[in-house]
């Protein structure tokens, strides 16, 4: 009997929070961190509901001519386990691309909501806690799961380049809907890298016969055409690095943030 009430007792166990929503929980809004280094300026803010925000402005940074790069991470970790563990402050500065860099907290798991629905709400909350104006321009860089939010902001006008990293899960027709949609003198452009997603993402090409197709990714600070640079669609497989090693390898993002500058 006691060992029945045991069994019963562990199948009726929660399941632990994913890391995301571990990560939110333990986030004040109170929390409020600007750090400046001889690299840039360093700012973390936490929200009462939506964890955690990282803000980082290269030293060099030109307000005119500067655009906003969102990063989402995938899942299984944190904003701030990504941000540490990753190296993104050290890959966007690696990449010398004038842009105020964003990156919020994300879902890391299937069951995670997508905290951030409103991209315009995001960018509003970052220059009210930063007292840093976003630039108009938005690029969004989303890994692997992170696609899920990105699709949540496809309607917010400004955003102008949308890079899934090993992330085309789903969602096909609205990334496809979005990409075809430009208005004319405004462009739009999808960028896919495709490691897990690489069998899925030739089948959503089979649509789109003038996308510009690359059998592996170029080597770092390699100049890409500006024909490609334009091109509506682009796809890159990759041989070199594994689905984690595209954002931890420190290679692919500060190349990709630098070649579609």
């Amino acid at each position: 009997m006691l060992a029945l009430l045991a069994t019963l007792s562990l199948a009726q166990a929660p399941e632990p929070p994913t890391p995301a929503v571990a990560a939110v929980r333990a986030t004040s809004e109170s929390e409020f961190v600007d750090q400046l280094n001889e690299d840039g300026r360093h700012l973390r803010f936490g929200t009462r509901d939506k964890g955690a925000v990282h803000v980082w402005r290269p030293r060099a940074y030109r307000p005119a001519t500067a655009v906003t790069v969102i990063y989402l991470h995938g899942f299984f970790t944190d904003v701030d386990r990504a941000v540490l563990e990753h190296n993104l402050l050290g890959q966007f500065r690696d990449s010398g691309r004038n842009a105020l860099f964003v990156v919020p907290e994300a879902r890391s798991g299937r069951t995670d909501p997508v905290f951030w629905a409103d991209l315009k709400a995001l960018l509003s909350l970052v220059q009210q806690r930063t007292k840093l104006k976003p630039p108009e321009r938005v690029v969004v860089i989303g890994h692997s799961g992170a696609y899920k939010t990105v699709v949540e902001w496809l309607e917010h006008e400004p955003l102008e380049q949308v890079v899934l990293v090993d992330g085309l899960y789903g969602n096909d027709e609205e990334f496809r809907d979005w990409v075809s949609a430009a208005e004319e003198g405004r462009a739009r452009q999808l960028v896919l890298v495709g490691f897990d997603t690489q069998q899925r993402t030739e089948w959503f090409l089979k649509k789109h016969p003038d996308a510009v197709k690359f059998d592996d990714l170029p080597y770092l600070y390699d100049e890409l055409p500006a024909s490609v640079r334009k091109a509506k669609i682009v796809f890159f497989q990759s041989e070199r690095f594994d689905h984690m090693g595209l954002v931890t390898s420190g290679r692919l993002l500060p190349w990709l943030l630098h070649a579609f500058r």
